[in-house]
């Protein structure tokens, strides 16, 4: 029941405000407080369904109707006349002859609508001795509502066709607020960011897990392979490559290996000594302004896979950072990393291992018109 679910998450504060009230009804007849009553419910609870509305304000509370409603509700029928009717009413009515007009409230200004879309038509006809049970029907209604925050403070009985009026009163807003919007229980949300916290962290330290590299005669610094004939073979390269795009040679797709542009172990932070190479490189790219090229990393297999991809995909940017500081246009460079894919040499020697870790250039364009 909405009520009982409401005042659940209601805190014990709260639920002593709500003894004191929450919405106040001043009727000035009968009937027109009844529907006053009905008029805060839907203030208090706009999302309400007709089920939900049926079981707070149940039909025993006015159990039964005067004679000219005979043939629908009791003393005439086992039904009940109730507190509010769907507006089906309204055809039960037509058929049996009878005016809903004279039941219920009908007019455009008194009739309601649940959350789930049903008509409600308010009961008009309120006793003071009840055709069947002798009670007060409206004065059970007052009391019932009571239990939920809505005080009637006066009911004038007017006379005979004297429409009345009703007026509503918010006397504790805050209360009000809360009852309509409750604060929902966030503690699985709290639960499921947790919970993704933590994955994420897993995610985080397996990915970056790497296994201790071999020992090397010096821990701080890459080994390097005859440095002389390396940087000679790189110059080489340089100088072939210049002379062919010269010549009006195809050399595209043409991949050059540099083995002297080196990095911090396990870091993509250039060495010193890698610059006469990237300098080189750099008056190779201004001399032929339309060569592209493509910087490609690769690792030796020390580690986890994984990581040395990423690593490789990080030294091919570094590279292209430098000579586009330099400046050289960064749309002219492309880069990848292969990681550990594409071995060149066997990974179980240090020497191996050292040729592996390379920066291979891939000319894209080479600008030549027979390219």
């Amino acid at each position: 029941m909405i009520m009982i679910k409401t005042i659940s998450r209601l805190s014990p504060k709260q639920r002593d405000e709500l003894k004191t009230g929450v919405i106040q009804v001043t009727g000035k007849a009968m009937n027109r407080t009844a529907l006053g009553v009905v008029a805060a419910v839907f203030e208090m609870f706009p999302s309400i369904t007709f089920k939900e509305l049926k079981e707070l304000l149940p039909d025993s509370i006015n159990h039964s109707a005067p004679k000219n409603y005979k043939s629908i509700f009791k003393p005439y029928t086992d039904r009940l006349y109730g507190v509010v009717q769907p507006g089906s009413i309204r055809e039960e009515c037509v058929a049996q002859g009878l005016d809903a007009a004279s039941s219920h409230f009908t007019g455009a200004d008194e009739v309601f609508r649940t959350s789930d879309g049903v008509e409600v038509l308010v009961s008009r006809s309120w006793e003071s001795s009840d055709t069947e049970t002798g009670t007060h029907d409206l004065q059970s209604l007052i009391d019932h509502a009571k239990n939920f925050g809505i005080h009637v403070i006066q009911v004038e009985k007017k006379e005979a066709f004297n429409r009345g009026d009703y007026h509503l009163e918010i006397i504790n807003a805050p209360l009000l607020e809360a009852i309509r919007k409750p604060k929902s229980d966030r503690r699985w949300l709290w639960l499921l960011l947790i919970l993704a916290l933590v994955a994420l962290l897993l995610w985080y330290f397996n990915s970056n897990k790497k296994e201790e590299p071999l020992p090397v005669a010096a821990p701080s610094q890459p080994v390097e392979i005859k440095k002389d004939t390396v940087v000679a073979e790189t110059l080489s390269q340089i100088d072939e490559l210049k002379k062919d795009i010269a010549s009006g040679e195809n050399t595209e797709s043409r991949s050059l290996t540099f083995n002297d542009i080196l990095f911090s172990v396990n870091s993509d932070k250039i060495l010193p000594s890698s610059d006469s190479i990237l300098t080189e490189t750099f008056d190779l790219l201004k001399e032929f302004s339309d060569l592209n090229v493509e910087v490609v990393g690769h690792t030796s297999e020390e580690g986890n896979e994984s990581y040395n991809q990423r690593l490789s995909e990080k030294r091919a940017i570094a590279v292209k950072k430098h000579l586009v500081t330099m400046g050289i246009p960064t749309d002219r460079i492309k880069t990848r990393g292969e990681g550990i894919k594409k071995p060149i040499a066997d990974n179980n020697s240090e020497e191996g291992r050292a040729k592996n870790r390379r920066i291979e250039f891939i000319v894209l364009k080479d600008g030549n018109p027979n390219g």
